[in-house]
């Protein structure tokens, strides 16, 4: 008998593991997938949820429901932990990159082709990264007619239950939206619906059995926090003799980034924005993202016919990005450590579904602050050092400096092998023998990456090791390190007590 397996959302990483799934099995098993959406992608208003936030957007501006979900807008950047994002050594941090560093390759090869003749080689503290082409980010399009044809897809359908007996789901409830109810038993479940939405899910879940009471499901919720520090004017964007100018390869982008950090270990990263103040480009970013609406006109976009000219004969031509230089700026996104008080939960408000939203508890602490101001600091002094001209735009003395949450939910469904964890290191939901979850919300902490590309390396991680010829499910090396409640290593270590 054929072993059943139940996907629960197919947005961006929904697609990738039915994708592996369907490549390591095959029709040796039945695979059910359950979507709350349809093939047009919709926003949290439009679908139908609801979610409750004082200070962040993560919810509102940054998902999206339907096949592809999220992936059909991001942008789909490639990038993956290494040594530099531990700067502290932490053991659960050590665990998470070594997993990254044994599929990187995997990974980058379904995402770009078997052909790929890039070097994504390190630099000191230089991080290479690949926005993936336009036709290429939306994952579920990647899956061809022939592959789905034995897969159940079940559209439209809200899991609103997990029927949960002896640590096993035996079935799961899904209703639509006009209130229909539908039942759907499986050996394996795969809870892939975002990081909100999987927490919302696992929280409710937990409310009514109790098996997660001694997790940190919900707690140390954190994002990136992005501000920009620096315009620079009159130069090209060339920092101790590496060019920041992004290039083209086969249709994506390569970028480069530099890893900054605090003398306490806060790990971020600095990105340059170029061309922000050029309408015509403005625009061009606006119909590469999917915006439905543009806020430029037609006449603002032919003025920049310069711009333009430029733009696309360095494309095509030169295959790089064309930059102005009269004037770029100093993007910094900073990670927020762990702990904080962060959290996700649920509220009493309903959603079109009749079931709980998500109340998003997200801010930017003092300690956050002074982390940015020792960041920014450090910036400046490198700036000074390449004799830059620059205009400061973060003022530490300052309350109205902008800061912004840039949709990288971490934190809320923490991996580890500890007592405070909620996943393991291959996705296996604690005290629940069937269920996986693969988000990003299972990292600690944002580091210095887009963290999309490294949940795929633990997809391959659960793959590899259940199956033929790697380790047993649920068997773990000698030695697995316990996970540590701090990012930066500074916190006690998590025991249960």
């Amino acid at each position: 008998m054929k072993k059943k397996i139940c996907i629960i959302g197919c947005g961006t990483f929904g697609s990738y593991l039915l994708k592996r799934l369907l490549e390591k099995y095959g029709s040796q098993v039945d695979i059910a997938v359950v979507e709350i959406g349809n093939r047009k992608i919709q926003n949290e208003s439009e679908i139908g949820l609801d979610s409750i936030s004082e200070n962040s957007t993560v919810s509102t501006d940054g998902r999206y429901f339907g096949f592809g979900g999220t992936s059909a807008r991001w942008g789909g950047q490639a990038l993956f932990f290494d040594d530099r994002d531990n700067p502290e050594k932490d053991a659960a941090w050590d665990e998470i990159i070594k997993i990254n560093a044994r599929h990187k390759n995997t990974v980058l090869k379904k995402l770009l082709g078997e052909n790929i003749n890039i070097e994504l080689g390190e630099n000191k503290n230089i991080k290479t990264g690949i926005w993936l082409k336009y036709t290429k980010r939306n994952m579920f399009s990647r899956l061809k007619k022939r592959e789905l044809k034995n897969v159940k897809l079940l559209p439209e359908q809200r899991v609103t239950e997990f029927v949960f007996q002896d640590k096993k789901i035996l079935k799961i409830i899904c209703k639509s939206k006009n209130g229909n109810i539908e039942e759907l038993a499986a050996d394996e479940f795969y809870l892939t619906a975002g990081a909100l939405e999987s927490c919302r899910l696992l929280l409710d879940f937990n409310k009514k059995t109790g098996v997660l009471n001694n997790t940190d499901i919900g707690k140390n919720f954190g994002d990136h926090i992005s501000t920009e520090l620096f315009v620079v004017k009159n130069a090209r964007p060339v920092i101790d003799g590496i060019d920041f100018t992004p290039t083209l390869y086969k249709g994506s982008l390569v970028t480069k980034r530099m890893i900054v950090k605090t003398d306490d270990g806060v790990v971020g990263f600095l990105h340059m924005v170029f061309n922000k103040n050029i309408k015509s480009f403005k625009f061009l970013k606006e119909l590469l993202f999917g915006k439905r609406e543009t806020t430029i006109s037609f006449g603002e976009f032919l003025s920049g016919f310069v711009f333009l000219f430029n733009f696309v004969f360095y494309l095509f031509f030169k295959k790089k990005l064309y930059v102005d230089q009269s004037q770029w700026s100093f993007q910094l996104d900073m990670e927020q450590p762990v702990p904080n008080n962060n959290k996700l939960s649920l509220a009493d408000k309903k959603d079109k579904y009749g079931e709980a939203a998500l109340h998003i508890g997200w801010d930017i602490s003092k300690k956050d602050l002074n982390a940015i101001s020792e960041m920014r600091d450090k910036v400046e002094l490198l700036l000074k050092k390449n004799k830059l001209e620059y205009t400061p735009l973060y003022n530490p003395a300052s309350t109205s400096n902008k800061g912004e949450d840039v949709y990288h939910p971490v934190g809320c469904l923490r991996m580890g092998h500890d007592a405070g964890a909620v996943v393991d290191y291959k996705g296996k939901v604690k005290g629940v023998d069937n269920l996986y979850h693969f988000s990003t919300g299972i990292f600690p902490s944002a580091k210095s990456i887009n963290p999309s590309a490294a949940v795929f390396c633990f997809v391959e991680e659960c793959l590899e090791r259940s199956g033929s010829g790697g380790r047993e499910a649920g068997e773990y090396p000698k030695g697995m390190p316990v996970a540590n409640s701090s990012s930066n290593g500074r916190a006690r270590r998590l025991t249960g007590e």
